[in-house]
């Protein structure tokens, strides 16, 4: 008898239900996808506006001139003797 009171106890363990979600659930989640999804398009033409800007194309400052290391200007090469 108790092998019937298991069995009953796991099949109905296993055809359980969760609960439902509260009312409005799926409203609340598709409001939140779709904040975030206009908040990332808002940020990327921004950062489109940005990049298309004389400001971030132009460097704020001339580049001084570095003359080459010995090493740059012979590529890096090792001499060995022979």
């Amino acid at each position: 008898m108790a092998l019937w009171s298991e069995l009953r106890a796991i099949i109905r363990w296993l055809l359980r239900r969760p609960d439902p979600p509260p009312p409005g659930y799926g409203e609340r989640v598709q409001a939140a996808e779709q904040d975030a999804a206009r908040r990332r398009l808002l940020g990327q033409a921004e950062a489109a506006r940005l990049r298309n800007s004389r400001w971030y194309t132009e460097p704020t400052e001339p580049n001084a001139y570095v003359p080459p290391t010995l090493g740059q200007r012979t590529g890096y090469q090792v001499r060995y003797d022979q």
